[in-house]
């Protein structure tokens, strides 16, 4: 029996490996090139100043070390969502469930921002409400997703590369200005640095979510990690050249206080009609990000009702390769989440939601290895504890700088998640998934 249909209730359509590396990292970088850098980067130069480059390296870094557990874990559990499959394997279901609910709550979160974010996008242009936008794309992504997600993913690679032009636009706006600025002014200090990382880390959010792929891709267990790794340093190149060049273009302290600050940037340096473009651009920047997140995020409550911790019918796929109903969920509840909503705020939640589950994530390898499920080389199981220990320390640093309310929030949604766990009125046996 095969990964892919292991735990699977009845027979049926399975998912189908027909993913390579290069797809997904160009797949993670679309999700990560989103409407974090379209939209948080106002408040994020808010707090850190002209060093906004340095909140974007560090967020990176953060990322980076958490993918290195990441990939580790996937050799041993290529499977979809991957948070509740490792921590379950580390610390048994209870444990693996809050790590994959707190997951699963956060890609909707960040789905419901970003599909408002496109709306406010949508409404700058035509004139019609945010909401009213935002539930008309994710009609949209529904219609992409079940199709399959061989279609779903080389239609995000077109997005991906019209977002990575804009950001590109919006570097070479910014060369000429680049020895004008200090870029070591920190107006609130390390403490104004650590909350734009914090608030920059949702900029990354995407290459945790290639984990998802796992058991849609050919070689998972050799590919995986590397596309992760990939994804993340090509990503970060690009946000630290943005980010000295949106400082170098335009004053952190105007461009803090702009609603949509990359227009900003280009429409201060080159007029009016680079508003329209940007508009544009952002456009298929934001509804790239919600498609990815929507297919991400159904194939973690896919994973998870195939495990037995979430009703065995979300686990059925349909004729597509799809997993239809995981995916009708994800979208049902995502439309209702666009309804309210402040995209800072709902990013710093799902941020919280995140580090909390990579916390998670990052415990369970050396727990792992320290059984001997990666064999006994004395290198390799060094670094099986000291690079996940560095990454626990930064995402414990970035989660004390989302707030309390954000805190607050993720105490609520383990809550809830445990009541449905309760309710699902099943107990997976000790190390499945």
């Amino acid at each position: 029996m095969s990964a892919t249909d292991e735990g699977r209730p009845g027979a049926g359509p399975a998912l189908r490996r027909t993913l390579g590396r290069w797809q997904v990292s160009l797949s993670g970088v679309g999700v990560i090139l989103g409407a974090g850098v379209y939209a948080l980067i106002a408040p994020a130069a808010r707090e850190a100043g002209s060093a906004l480059w340095a909140a974007f390296l560090l967020a990176a870094i953060t990322a980076g070390l958490t993918a290195y557990a990441y990939g580790r874990l996937a050799a041993v559990r290529p499977k979809n969502s991957p948070e509740f499959q490792y921590a379950s394997l580390a610390f048994g279901p209870t444990m693996g469930f809050v790590a994959g609910w707190l997951m699963v709550a956060a890609s909707l979160l960040a789905a419901a921002a970003v599909a408002l974010g496109f709306g406010g996008y949508l409404r700058h242009l035509a004139g019609t409400p945010a909401a009213l936008n935002a539930m008309l794309l994710l009609a949209a992504v529904a219609a992409v997703v079940y199709a399959g997600v061989g279609q779903s993913v080389r239609f995000a690679l077109v997005l991906t590369g019209v977002e990575a032009a804009g950001l590109l636009f919006v570097i070479l706006v910014g060369i000429p200005f680049w020895t004008q600025v200090n870029y070591l002014e920190l107006p609130r200090g390390i403490g104004g640095l650590s909350s734009a990382a914090a608030l920059m880390f949702f900029s990354y959010l995407g290459f945790e979510q290639m984990a998802n792929f796992a058991e849609e891709m050919r070689r998972p267990e050799r590919d995986l990690a590397r596309a992760m790794f990939l994804a993340i340093a090509g990503s970060a190149v690009i946000y630290v050249l943005v980010a000295v060049s949106v400082v170098a273009a335009v004053d952190w302290r105007r461009l803090g206080a702009s609603s949509a600050p990359l227009a900003l940037v280009v429409g201060t340096r080159l007029g009016a009609r680079a508003d329209l473009v940007l508009t544009l651009i952002a456009l298929a920047a934001t509804g790239n990000t919600v498609l990815l997140v929507i297919v991400s995020a159904s194939r973690s409550v896919y994973g998870m009702a195939a495990a037995g911790a979430l009703p065995g019918r979300l686990a059925r796929v349909g004729r597509h390769g799809t997993p239809v109903l995981a995916t009708a969920l994800v979208v049902g509840v995502t439309a209702v989440l666009v309804l309210p909503g402040d995209l800072a705020q709902v990013a710093a939640i799902t941020d919280a939601a995140m580090l909390v589950s990579f916390i998670l994530v990052n415990v369970s390898l050396p727990v792992l290895a320290g059984r001997g499920l990666f064999g006994r080389a004395r290198r390799r199981r060094v670094a099986d504890v000291a690079v996940p220990a560095a990454s626990l320390l930064l995402c414990a640093w970035l989660l004390l700088h989302t707030g309390w309310l954000s805190g607050v929030a993720v105490l609520g949604l383990v809550g809830v998640g445990l009541i449905v766990r309760l309710g699902v009125g099943r107990m997976i046996p000790e190390g499945r998934g």
